[in-house]
């Protein structure tokens, strides 16, 4: 293994291939062993951190290396020999944004900036690790400075925007009939379908299911009739109605981040494996906090729907262009992504999201509405 040559392009931000291949090469060589934590490490500051955000923001925002490491005990913006990577020159110190970073810097001018979560998924995070890389390693070190139980702040906030839209959605706010009553009426109308779209438990949002920092989920109009027990084109009719009036919203295929292109392919692979010979890509969803904002853009359209006489089973791509324009439309009725044949092919690139396994294992593929 030549571990120099992860810095043959200069300055180098660390992923995972990188991270891989010091931690091999720290084994390899047993440097690995140099890194031993103190036992004396002030556990007692970090008490008062009670999420996961405020953790990541305090340890990266503080020179923990020292603190943790016997062998990391540096001065900041002082070379050393690196511990690392033998011939390498390194020091501490904060980047442009004030995170710090343990530099490695080679003699012929490339450098690697790791962070302390960096530093401890090469140290401690294998291979064997399921799930998520940099949620291991924040775990791990949680659990060296003592801390247990962090609240993710993230599945509080989406969990907490669930549970506020199904109490509009129940007949909880009483202002919701006074300020928006064409809203209202609608979401009767709606209400299985959208309590449907709004029931997710806290323990079930994971982060690899994550656009624009949203939670986001698939479904197909197949499982929605099951559930509910309507007809499908009940179910397409009406998710399109809710959709137009934006209290769901659809994820255009060609936006999908690489990670909810994967989960696609594999259920279209799962598609293609068990006779299909063509399909459309499923489609996967977000849903918006129900704030005055979106109840009032509710509002003027379902206005203006009812001043149209468009109304329910009525709806269709024609009557949405010629009332809101093209782009809306778009939005509503997503362009086709049709499988021809079967041949899936991977999405490219590499991501920090969580790879939530167990929902991805193959036997758990039996359980997708397709």
């Amino acid at each position: 293994m030549n571990i120099y040559s992860i810095f043959s392009g200069g300055n180098v931000k660390p992923q995972t291939h990188e991270k891989r291949m010091i931690r091999q090469y720290l084994i390899q060589t047993g440097r690995i062993h140099r890194f031993q934590l103190k036992t004396n490490i002030n556990k007692e500051s970090f008490q008062n951190i009670k999420t996961t955000r405020e953790f990541e923001r305090h340890v990266q925002t503080r020179n923990l290396f020292g603190e943790i490491f016997i062998n990391l005990d540096m001065e900041e913006q002082v070379w050393y020999h690196c511990e690392f990577i033998v011939g390498n020159d390194a020091w501490i110190s904060k980047d442009s944004i004030g995170i710090y970073r343990y530099f490695s810097k080679t003699h012929f001018g490339g450098t690697i900036g790791l962070n302390i979560f960096d530093v401890i998924e090469i140290l401690f995070c294998g291979d064997e690790e399921a799930g998520d890389a940099f949620q291991n390693a924040r775990n791990r070190l949680a659990k060296i400075v003592g801390l247990e139980g962090l609240k993710d702040e993230w599945k509080v906030q989406q969990f907490e925007k669930y549970q506020n839209n199904l109490v509009y959605i129940r007949g909880g706010r009483a202002e919701l009939e006074q300020e928006y009553p064409e809203v209202f009426k609608f979401i009767q109308r709606y209400r299985p379908i959208l309590e449907y779209m709004n029931s997710h438990k806290e323990e079930g949002l994971f982060r690899a299911f994550t656009y624009r920092d949203e939670h986001v989920f698939f479904t197909s109009t197949n499982r929605i009739k099951e559930k509910l027990g309507i007809s499908q084109s009940t179910a397409a009719r009406s998710v399109n109605m809710l959709t137009l009036i934006g209290l769901i919203i659809k994820i255009p295929h060609d936006k999908l981040p690489s990670k909810l292109l994967e989960i696609s392919n594999r259920i279209l692979e799962y598609r293609a494996n068990n006779g299909f010979k063509g399909g459309k890509r499923i489609t996967f969803y977000r849903v918006p906090y129900y704030d005055r904002e979106t109840l009032e853009s509710a509002e003027e359209i379902v206005k203006k729907l009812q001043a149209a006489g468009v109304w329910g089973s009525l709806i269709s791509k024609e009557r949405v262009i010629k009332l809101f324009g093209d782009a809306k439309a778009k939005e509503v009725f997503l362009a086709d992504y049709v499988v021809k044949q079967a041949d899936i092919t991977a999405a490219e690139g590499d991501s920090d999201m969580q790879t939530d396994d167990d929902l991805l294992s193959d036997e758990d593929y039996d359980y997708i509405p397709f």
